[in-house]
């Protein structure tokens, strides 16, 4: 089901007024939640029912192994430290300097130390964490990716019967979105990064465990963010379950992000979906057409992708309120970025987030030396790139982002390395010249400073927009025709594809125009949202998605 369908509406229409009935007690809580997975299942399942098995098995296994790891770890809390070495019989040991002391002592000082050998549930628990994970990614990797394995198996009448079997299995909606936050759940319970009291809720047992799957389940189901994001992390949203109350709803938050999003999605996005297909169309096409068209529907399906995505989790955040729910920020004004470093910093936040804190953290980060750095940076992205689709192109996407990162930081370190030898120097020179030179100098400085960073973010615009090509062909042969079409001496070009990017794209303009006054001038930008023009903007905002929305479209992250 669409955000933007009438199918949806009409589910939220009935949804809102039955989540804030005035239900009493400890009733609130059991309904509200009962009633929003309801609303989830039938979103989720409305195109292609039998997909909610699998969603449904994954809510149940995660939810399991989460009460096991809960488990085994209150086990392990509560039974004696276990020897520390075999010279600890008697219940003393020698220190290394040769004193005796008493076992339990040594078992404390170790533990703080991060030396003692975890007891046997502790043991259990980390089987059970490790098994969910590994389940978890086979689970997604056989839906996901085994038609893109069995293609890489040489060629025989057996694989080739093999290759159209995997390629035959259906991708399931949003099942990237839904298998990330399960791991973020078994993961996040393992690291303690819960309240007491959600881990006590998810821990029951018996009857009990009826709450910890009911809670569980709707963590990873909730429907404004279940098929495209944000992801959220369980930490960030498990402890927020509870009885919500409409007197409570952050209206503010609601208006902006429904507003926003779906001035992005349907009146951008959509209508600039329109002419950007064109890049689709295959390698004759594109080498057929003149470098003016097919520079502008790049820009265009650049803007687009950002305002359908972007809009799609503006729409999500809106509605996560509106139910009483906080949601990550998902886009930061991306377009503003001056380098590929600060851009995985704006764009995406909640996979650049999951990333670092669940593949590149654990993998070492920047703490095992300057060489496995690098590597971590590049196999993160390549990974990332993967995330998003089962093709060489989206490997390529990905892996080029992750050598962009890893050029950055190298240079940067360069940078950082000659910085204390010029500075002395300046500050010799300026010991020597009057205060006019010295203002001269400041002026040119940030002359020049201005100069620079434009020039950077036009470098980093163009070199992100040339790598979205790698996103969105269907294949490398359609790339090298849109080359070649640049490369023609012809000079004619499509009018509507010049409209729309000039039209509809100047939105996703003035977007960022306005995100460079909030960070630039903070204080103006104030003024102006406390002024009349942020509801006449929305005003028009809505005027438009009315009276102008394009062909009614899919989500570009719904494939993933």
């Amino acid at each position: 089901m669409l955000f933007n369908s009438w199918e949806f509406l009409i589910l939220l229409l009935v949804t809102v007024p039955l989540y804030y009935l005035p239900v009493g007690g400890s009733r609130r809580r059991v309904w509200q939640v009962g009633l929003l997975l309801v609303a989830s299942a039938v979103f989720y399942a409305w195109e292609e029912p039998r997909l909610l098995l699998l969603l449904f098995a994954s809510c149940i296994f995660n939810a399991l192994a989460v009460e096991r790891i809960l488990f085994w770890k209150a086990v392990g809390r509560t039974q004696p430290d276990p020897p520390t070495s075999p010279s600890s019989a008697g219940g003393y040991s020698s220190s290394s300097q040769g004193q005796s002391v008493p076992r339990r002592a040594l078992a404390a000082m170790r533990r703080e130390s991060g030396r003692i050998e975890p007891s046997p549930p502790y043991q259990r628990a980390k089987r059970w964490l490790f098994w969910t994970v590994a389940l978890n990614l086979g689970f997604l990797a056989f839906f996901k990716y085994a038609g893109f394995f069995a293609d890489c198996l040489p060629e025989t009448p057996f694989t080739e019967t093999l290759k159209h079997w995997f390629n035959g299995i259906p991708l399931p909606v949003g099942i990237s979105f839904y298998t990330f936050q399960g791991l973020s759940m078994v993961v996040d319970v393992w690291r303690d990064d819960i309240s007491d009291e959600t881990r006590d809720r998810l821990a029951g047992r018996g009857r009990d465990r009826i709450s910890s799957v009911r809670d569980t389940s709707f963590y990873i189901v909730f429907f404004p963010q279940l098929v495209a994001g944000p992801i959220v992390k369980a930490h960030e949203f498990i402890d927020q379950i509870g009885a919500k109350f409409f007197r409570e709803i952050d209206w503010l938050t609601v208006r902006r992000g429904l507003i926003l999003g779906y001035f992005l999605k349907v009146f951008v996005a959509d209508n600039l979906a329109e002419h950007t297909g064109t890049l689709t169309m295959g390698a004759e096409v594109l080498a057929a057409s003149g470098p003016i068209s097919l520079a502008s529907l790049l820009y265009g399906y650049s803007l687009q992708i950002f305002a359908d995505f972007a809009g799609y989790s503006l729409i999500a955040i809106g509605l996560g309120a509106l139910f009483g729910y906080k949601l990550p920020p998902n886009f930061h004004f991306p377009y503003l970025s001056t380098s590929i470093t600060e851009f995985w910093r704006r764009w995406h936040l909640s996979l650049s987030s999951w990333l670092r804190d669940y593949l590149y953290i654990p993998l070492g980060g920047n703490r095992k030396g300057t060489g496995r750095t690098y590597f971590n940076l590049f196999l993160v992205m390549f990974l990332g790139g993967l995330w998003h689709g089962a093709a060489w192109k989206f490997a390529i996407w990905g892996s080029l982002h992750g050598l962009f990162l890893a050029l950055e930081r190298l240079f940067a370190r360069r940078r950082k390395s000659g910085v204390g030898g010029q500075e002395s120097e300046s500050v010799n020179q300026q010991s020597t010249i009057n205060n006019h030179h010295s203002s001269i100098k400041i002026a040119t400085s940030g002359l020049w400073s201005l100069v620079s960073g434009f020039f950077l973010w036009l470098l980093t615009f163009h070199l992100v927009t040339l790598l979205w090509l790698t996103f969105m062909m269907p294949d490398m042969a359609s790339i090298v025709s849109f080359f070649k079409g640049l490369a023609r001496a012809h000079f004619g070009f499509s009018g509507p594809a010049i409209f729309s990017l000039a039209f509809y794209g100047s939105a996703v303009v003035l977007y960022h125009a306005w995100g460079w006054l909030r960070e630039h001038r903070e204080t103006f930008a104030l003024k102006l949202l406390r002024s009349p023009i942020e509801p006449l903007v929305q005003a028009i905002m809505i005027f438009l998605v009315v009276t102008n929305p394009g062909a009614p479209r899919g989500f570009i992250y719904f494939q993933f």
